[in-house]
């Protein structure tokens, strides 16, 4: 009996067992752990089908019974480790268990999946594994990681200057901006300092002005421990500094400091920004509202008001939105039946999800309104009205102006393609393709670069180098920030690729043939060191080949610099015009290379001058050429079939006799053209040392010429002028005189030349016109003073104006004052100059040409200005009766004068039968010796009593 019921026993136990197994396994089944139980030898006891799915195992393989090692073998032939590592985990988990220690790892699977594994003993020598995914974990601990980076990278480049101070008030650590913001010196304020030092420091350097070093720190302190929200600094340049501090737990603080310089203008300007955005607000075209998350009314403008044909008083905040399309109902502007709850309805769907409505709708009386209502983070929403019914209208032209637009792309002058981040069309136009003769179908939304170009090399476009090569390089350089890129393609054509970067990724490409652009530039480069009309050497690239030539001079060659100016050549712009000029300089530059060797150099300076640059054994090789230019120039074609006298003058100076720098023996050259043109032009000039000599004595002449216009070594006399008709004294001619201390008098032709050079004449002018119109001022009403006036006078500013003050500061009556003006004033510049005597002719002042018939001819510019006197130059005058040609001139200009109703004076005149010759020839006024020498002011009052009225008889 007893067998049967321990028979009956174990099979009840047995049932226990598997009840209980049943159990357990259904509960592992329930958690969201993967967990597998082993026995003490290592055995799968139990495991659930969270363990076989995260680990990718196979129900049909892992099963109760199962071994450990058996276990990773499978899991290794799943992909989950390498196949050789079995062994070693295995050991590595046998070592762990005989530890007696638990243990938690993690590990990332090679699908990406993150999972701990905690291993746990039991009591009975048997071991548990509990597994969990924690891959969302991982990567927010990943991501928590770089943020963490970027915020420290964030704070070593932040905007704001940081500090930290300690309990001790020393500072603790402070980052560069810090220093800049404060414009504190690094090699002072370290780790270290006190915040007394730093303040003393900076207030030393001007800051804080009104402030004492002790009254800042002792702000400063008290901020800091007061918890002040901020405090502002200002520096020495008036910048401002908004400092906030904290207070640390240790007794220090932290402090971060900002320059608000440019904030707090910004707050000025976005204060009156403000007020313009409430008058847009309220001005604006649309209809605007804004409603709680109850949906009334907090704020509407006067548009809605208009559109919905409500009274202010109708529409106050507080007013729901039932309430108001109840009122827009009776108003007739939504029709009767207009469904208002179906409009909440649908509102607050729209809202809760976050979600804009927009409705459009017709009014009764044909317009069309577009509504939308638009969510707010704290649950309220704002509400727009437009009336569209001019733009449905718009359409139509809508579509016309796209379709232009697409006429337009592709009839740009430009090729143009746009690519996605992926660099595939997105859209190119037929510029583009047929600039490459690529085909249509191959190109075309959705190809890629890669194929663009394979196509266009396989057309020949790029034989020098591959397909692969040509994209990669590419890529390469779109991708080194190359936003230009240029394609030379196999027919000489130049294409310029502009990258132009789009917001939301990928690239706009614009194409253009930049090929003649090429060539302007190789013709600008080329330009730049060649003289446009002779395409000679400039003097930039004539320096170059000197500089070059004279490092051959330093081993032992030799060279020389001609510098060449052409006689006469201001008389062929004058009388055959500049276009004629230019065919001669042209001439002459031909000629200039015929004469010289290749290994020289040829080069026009500027104007008429021209310089050689000759090696060969000097100075006899420079003579020989010297001479052979000044033969062959001498001797110029026939000018608009007019012969013209035109020659060459040259200076010579050679290299290394005369020095080995250009600057100086480019000097020495001018020096010896200086000497060749004093000649007589014609003719060619080594340079001597002696030349240098006079340069300085004419250097020591103008310093002295300065000197004395302070010193007052000036002084004016007085030469009288008659007129003919009634033999009256009319008036005197102001003539400078200079009595040098040393030198006694100094002849103005030798004196006004060096202050017209050096601008002297301005301020000597000045002078001049002032004392003459206070000397005149003493004189009877009647007598008038005339006074010679430079070109460079009219070159400087102010001319009008100094002679108005003159006028003024004298007292002297403008009709009385006659300003003499040479032909040459007017050759400079002849509008400009004549707008100048304009204006002096409407103040009154008589204007009168000097030196009429000398040099030039000067009828255009009666034709400009009608002066109030012609004066006939002294050469005229003096050869009357011996010269023909002198009388004739003399008697055209008087009867010129005539027809014109202008005065002629005869100047010069110093007999009593070259008096009477001038008489004859019709002349109205005289001036000369025979009627008087230029006189000192004193003696004028005398003279006049003895010329008015003039008892001699011509």
């Amino acid at each position: 009996m007893a067998a049967p019921r321990n028979k009956i026993r174990r099979s009840r136990k047995a049932q226990t067992i598997t009840a209980r197994l049943a159990l357990s396994q259904n509960v592992l089944e329930s958690v969201t752990q993967g967990v597998c139980v082993y026995d003490a030898d290592n055995r799968v006891v139990l495991l659930n089908q969270r363990f076989l799915e995260l680990f990718n195992l196979s129900p049909d393989v892992i099963r109760q019974g199962i071994s450990y090692r058996q276990l990773l073998e499978h899991s290794a032939s799943r992909g989950n480790f390498a196949p050789e590592l079995v062994e070693d985990h295995y050991q590595t988990r046998l070592a762990l268990l005989a530890s007696g220690r638990p243990c938690s790892v993690e590990q990332e699977q090679p699908n990406g999946v993150v999972t701990t594994l905690d291993v746990r003993l039991l009591p009975d020598g048997g071991w548990l594994t509990v597994c969990d995914d924690v891959t969302p974990r991982a990567r927010l601990e990943k991501a928590l990681r770089v943020q963490t980076e970027r915020i420290e990278h964030a704070v070593a480049n932040m905007s704001h200057g940081l500090s930290m101070f300690g309990a001790d008030e020393k500072l603790i650590v402070c980052n560069r901006q810090y220093l800049e913001v404060y414009g504190l010196d690094p090699q002072i304020i370290r780790p270290g300092i006190t915040h007394r030092a730093m303040i003393e420091h900076w207030v030393a350097k001007g800051n804080a002005p009104g402030l004492s070093a002790n009254e800042l720190y002792s702000r400063r302190m008290s901020e800091i421990r007061s918890g002040t929200r901020a405090g502002f600094l200002t520096r020495a340049d008036q910048r401002v500094i908004q400092v906030i501090s904290r207070e640390t737990p240790d007794g220090g603080w932290v402090s971060a400091c900002e320059d608000v310089t440019e904030r707090r203008r910004s707050e000025e300007a976005l204060r009156q920004k403000n007020l313009l955005l409430d008058a847009a607000l309220e001005n604006m075209a649309h209809g605007l509202c804004v409603y709680d998350k109850d949906m009334r009314l907090l704020v509407c403008n006067s548009n809605y008001l208009k559109i919905y044909g409500l009274a202010p008083h109708e529409a106050r905040p507080g007013t729901h939105l039932s309430d108001l399309v109840s009122m827009v109902k009776q108003n007739g502007v939504y029709a009767a039946d207009f469904a208002t709850d179906q409009l909440l309805y649908d509102l607050r769907a729209r809202l809760s999800g976050h979600k804009d409505l927009a409705v459009q709708r017709r009014m009764p009386d044909g317009r069309r309104l577009a509504v939308r209502y638009s969510p707010l983070s704290d649950g309220s929403f704002v509400c727009t009205y437009e009336d569209v019914t001019d733009r449905e209208r718009d359409h139509d032209e809508l579509s016309e102006q796209y379709r232009r637009f697409d006429a337009a792309l592709n009839n740009m002058s430009q090729g143009l393609c746009m690519l996605d981040g992926n660099l595939r069309v997105i859209v190119c136009n037929r510029r583009y393709i047929d600039m490459y003769g690529m085909s249509p179908e191959i190109v075309k939304p959705g190809v890629t670069m890669r194929e663009i170009i394979e196509h266009s090399w396989a057309l020949g476009n790029y034989p020098a180098t591959t397909a692969q090569q040509l994209y990669d390089d590419y890529v390469k350089r779109l991708n080194e920030g190359a936003r230009t890129q240029h394609r030379h393609l196999s027919d000489g054509r130049i294409i310029k690729l502009s990258h132009h970067p789009m917001d939301q990724g990928g690239w706009i490409i614009t194409y253009e043939d930049v090929t003649e652009r090429h060539k302007a530039q190789e013709r600008v480069a080329h330009m730049a060191k060649h003289d446009a009309l002779t395409d000679l050497a400039n003097r930039v690239l004539f320096r170059e080949k000197m500089a070059d030539s004279l490092k051959e001079v330093a081993q032992g060659d030799a060279m020389a610099v001609l510098c060449l100016d052409l006689d006469n050549f201001k008389t062929v712009n004058d009388r055959l015009g500049h276009a004629v000029g230019d065919d001669h300089l042209r001439w002459v530059a031909a000629r200039l290379l015929e004469c010289v060797s290749e290994a020289d150099t040829v080069a026009r300076l500027g104007g008429d001058e021209f310089a050689v640059l000759q090696r060969g054994p000097q100075p006899q090789s420079a003579e020989a050429l010297a001479r052979r230019l000044v033969e062959v120039i001498g001797r110029p074609p026939p000018l608009e079939n007019q012969t013209i006298h035109t020659g060459v003058s040259i200076g010579i100076a050679t290299a290394p006799d005369h020095g080995l720098d250009p600057d100086e023996l480019m000097k020495r050259a001018d020096l010896a053209l200086y000497q060749a043109k004093a000649k007589g032009r014609g003719a060619y000039q080594l340079f001597q040392p002696d030349m240098e000599t006079q340069v300085r004595s004419r250097q020591t002449l103008e310093a002295e010429l300065r000197k004395a216009l302070e010193a007052g070594e000036f002084h004016l006399a007085f030469q009288p002028q008659v007129h003919l008709g009634n033999n009256e004294l009319t008036g005197f001619e102001a003539l400078l005189r200079w009595h040098h201390a040393k030198r006694g008098a100094v002849s103005p032709a030798e004196f006004i030349p060096i202050a017209e050079e050096t601008g002297l004449i301005v301020p000597l002018g000045e002078w001049v016109l002032r004392s003459a119109c206070a000397t005149a001022a003493k004189w009877p009403d009647f007598v008038r003073v005339a006074v010679n006036l430079s070109p460079v006078q009219f070159r400087a500013r102010g001319l009008v104006a100094m002679v108005t003050s003159a006028l003024a500061g004298a007292g002297l009556a403008p009709h009385r004052l006659e300003l003499e003006v040479t032909e040459t004033a007017l050759l400079e510049d002849d509008e400009a100059t004549v707008a100048i005597l304009r204006q002096l002719r409407t103040l009154g002042v008589r204007i009168s040409l000097d030196d009429f018939g000398v040099g030039y001819s000067a009828l255009g510019y009666l034709r400009k200005f009608r002066f109030d006197t012609i004066k006939i130059d002294r050469s005229f005058v003096q050869t009357l009766g011996e010269s023909h040609e002198s009388g004739a001139i003399v008697r055209t200009i008087a009867a010129l004068g005539a027809n014109l109703g202008v005065e002629t004076t005869a100047e010069g005149v110093e007999t009593a039968q070259q008096l009477e010759l001038v008489r004859e020839a019709g002349c109205t006024a005289v001036q000369g010796f025979y009627f008087g020498r230029p006189r000192p002011a004193a003696d004028i009052g005398r003279v006049i009593e003895q010329l008015n009225p003039i008892d001699r008889v011509a």
